[in-house]
């Protein structure tokens, strides 16, 4: 979808119709997290991020406005911020020649889409709305992250520790002969050894810091915030030998695996997602040709 350039008057023009329809209507950077604040004749940012509308804290997983962002494509999730359930339209707009996103929120509470929210607590409906936003960020078969939400998490990551003067770094892993495994024991087995590593990998990370995610079949990525190089190779390495040390059980044979590691520490230095991931791709692929069950960074 290719969008055709607005002006920021046409674009004021635009929201001041769609404030008669909707709850909330903004404009946002998704990559920076911010509410863009539109003035005659320029943009500026608002102190405000994006996520504290919904009162969690933290950047939302589901980040519909990066998936709009990314795809120039609009998409719309529901979110809940402890008070209504909203749904969120996030929408691609060219602004001027640079890509923004408008949010139109509009407030779902006694619509239906939870049902008998009258009857459910804070808690509940928080986990209902949750479950559904997993739904499109998390892989099935493992239940870490997906490559969706890596293109979608990973830039805005890159942006927030460049601004905060905070290094990043970046795990890659990948099993080790696993066609060997599927051959040997079956797909089923060669499952169950999928999911013991991104149990492990997710085990071994910081939670609501980090984040695990399954980039291919046997390939996974592993993104440690305000963590240097040697810190986020000792962590890789707790992960290659819990892996190492993991016996499963299954239908009466032992499987064994190992794994190999990459490593690359973003610090000072301007790379973009798909610079980064190519950099700690080579570090892996060297790791897989020095002998395998190493971590090389």
């Amino acid at each position: 979808m290719e969008d055709k350039s607005i002006s920021i008057d046409a674009l004021i023009s635009t929201m001041s119709v769609f404030k008669k329809l909707y709850d909330v209507v903004r404009v946002v950077n998704p990559m920076k997290k911010q509410i863009l604040d539109l003035k005659l004749n320029k943009v500026e940012d608002l102190e405000s991020s994006c996520y504290n509308l919904w009162k969690k804290g933290k950047v939302c997983s589901n980040c519909v406005s990066a998936r709009a962002y990314n795809e120039r494509e609009t998409f719309v999730k529901i979110e809940y911020n402890g008070e209504k359930v909203y749904m969120l339209t996030a929408i691609p707009v060219e602004l001027d020649g640079v890509p923004v996103v408008l949010e139109l929120l509009k407030d779902v509470t006694n619509s239906g889409v939870i049902e008998n929210i009258e009857n459910k607590d804070s808690g509940t409906i928080h986990d209902a709305v949750n479950h559904m936003n997993e739904l499109v960020i998390l892989d099935p078969l493992t239940k870490v992250f997906n490559k969706r939400f890596i293109d979608e998490r990973l830039p805005a990551d890159i942006i927030s520790s460049s601004l905060n003067g905070e290094p990043l770094s970046l795990i890659m892993a990948d099993i080790d002969f696993f066609k060997k495994v599927n051959d040997t024991y079956g797909h089923i087995a060669g499952d169950e050894v999928i999911k013991m590593v991104a149990d492990t990998l997710k085990r071994l990370i910081r939670k609501d810091v980090d984040w695990v995610a399954r980039y291919g079949g046997e390939e996974f990525i592993v993104c440690l915030k305000n963590t240097s190089k040697n810190p986020a190779v000792k962590a890789a390495e707790r992960m290659r030998k819990a892996i190492e040390n993991t016996i499963i059980s299954y239908e009466g044979m032992n499987i064994k695996v190992t794994a190999s590691f990459g490593v690359k520490t973003l610090f000072e230095e301007q790379l973009s997602e798909e610079e980064l991931i190519k950099e700690v791709d080579n570090k892996l692929y060297e790791a897989k040709n020095t002998g395998r069950n190493k971590v090389i960074a």
